[in-house]
């Protein structure tokens, strides 16, 4: 594999030895340039696959300025860049994220996070919309990216877990992309959205004739994503009786298309997720063990937002940036309150309940600095499901009612619309339930 080149464009001939030496050891070719002046003539005779630039020189220490600038001849020229700042400057790092930067480091750097973030972009693949989404600055997404270092390489099948929302998908489109097949297909299957009658046809294909619809040959999903990665989602909810059809493969590689009378061999690296305790499925007897044994021969656990703080902020800014690009509008800032509110949020919906939060606010901010009230964000209480078979179908509205009323403050246009209906119609279900004087 030909080695990757990385510029580092930095005044401090310390942090230049550091990275050179750092990178070097992670088989980068690194070349150096202590100004800005000095990296423009070394674009004219290299081509690097990423440039590291500070954001401070010595005619200026803090503003950015000279950073900046250079960033912005850069940008045209096709680079793709990386920050670094030993200044926490929210509004300087948005500014060069504004201005093209694919994303920032902060002196002095974790090793991990530094070379998560230079993997991520430094791929001749990698999607820059979908990049945005992943952030490693939580000690528990530093050990996955660790984990992904040592395991992308390999070709052993992956099994992925992590609630709804949390990024299983892009996770590991992520490991395809630092893997050996990254210039191979990566193909992604719902296995919870195929038909039980086309599970077969979906995975293995089919030739022309082999039942009714089948009007001309069909490649499966084996063959789609051959030489390549084949990411099977929400494995967990594959039917008992069809998972001895998937498990056939993964123990000697071959298979046949419907109708087909040859059998042919896989070659694709295994990728699976789910949200589901597979290990409680298996003793319920609705998960093969020997299935289960295939598919995790290694396992990652991604976490729920909640348990990673410290990835909501980073998380946030960076949606921004790209939701920004989406609607071809300024990048708005992120309040002091805004920002409490985030991190006081129990992010029930994960990464995917942020990227969502972000879209809105940055669509009712109007440019202007984001707080809370653009944010938007309902608190949701958690309800026992052992609570819900005891209570009678009055009794369940009685307390969503209840729940919407003090959610809001007691606002019965806001608790209303909440509920999904008028005004009225929760003052009439407020006589029916006793509750006229609650509000």
């Amino acid at each position: 594999m030909t080695q990757k080149k990385i510029l580092i464009v930095d005044d401090d001939a310390d942090i230049r030895f550091a990275l050179s030496l750092l990178l070097s050891q992670e088989d980068y070719q690194v070349f150096e340039a202590e100004s800005p002046k000095q990296c423009l003539q070394l674009l004219e005779r290299i081509s690097p696959d990423l440039i590291l630039l500070d954001l401070n020189f010595t005619q200026d220490t803090t503003s950015g300025k000279e950073g900046i600038a250079l960033l912005k001849q850069l940008i045209p020229l096709g680079q793709k860049v990386i920050l670094m700042t030993a200044w926490a400057n929210t509004e300087l790092v948005v500014q060069g994220l504004q201005a093209g930067a694919l994303n920032f480091i902060e002196k002095p750097w974790k090793k991990a996070g530094l070379l998560s973030k230079i993997n991520q972009h430094i791929s001749v693949q990698s999607d820059n919309s979908q990049s945005l989404d992943w952030v490693a600055e939580s000690e528990s997404m530093q050990h996955i990216e660790h984990l992904i270092q040592n395991l992308a390489m390999t070709d052993a099948n992956i099994l992925i877990l992590g609630e709804n929302g949390t990024g299983k998908s892009l996770l590991a489109k992520r490991i395809h992309m630092q893997s050996q097949r990254n210039t191979q297909t990566f193909e992604a299957l719902n296995m919870a959205a195929i038909p039980e009658t086309l599970f077969e046809s979906e995975l293995f294909g089919h030739v022309k004739g082999a039942f009714t619809d089948a009007k001309q040959d069909r490649k499966g999903a084996f063959l789609r994503a051959e030489k390549g990665t084949l990411f099977l989602d929400e494995i967990g909810t594959l039917p008992f009786h069809l998972q001895p059809k998937l498990l056939r493969v993964l123990e000697d590689g071959s298979f046949s298309p419907l109708g087909a009378e040859q059998n042919l061999q896989a070659n694709v690296r295994l990728i699976s997720a789910t949200n589901q305790d597979l290990a409680e499925a298996i003793e319920q007897g609705l998960f093969r063990q020997d299935l289960y044994y295939r598919i995790n021969t290694f396992t990652i656990t991604i976490p729920p937002l909640r348990d990673r703080k410290a990835d909501i902020l980073p998380l946030a800014n960076s949606l921004l940036v790209k939701f920004a690009k989406k609607y071809q509008k300024e990048v708005p800032l992120l309040s002091p309150s805004a920002k409490r509110t985030l991190l006081e949020h129990d992010w029930q919906g994960n990464v995917r309940e942020l990227s969502h939060a972000m879209e809105r606010a940055l669509l009712l901010s109007m440019e202007a600095d984001i707080t809370p009230e653009h944010l938007q964000l309902v608190k949701v209480r958690k309800q026992s499901t052992e609570e819900v078979p005891n209570l009678s179908l009055d009794e369940l509205e009685k307390r969503r009612i209840i729940d919407a009323l003090d959610q809001h403050q007691g606002q019965i246009s806001v608790a209303a619309k909440s509920l999904g209906i008028s005004r009225n119609a929760l003052y009439r279900r407020l006589e029916k339930h006793d509750l006229a004087g609650i509000e």
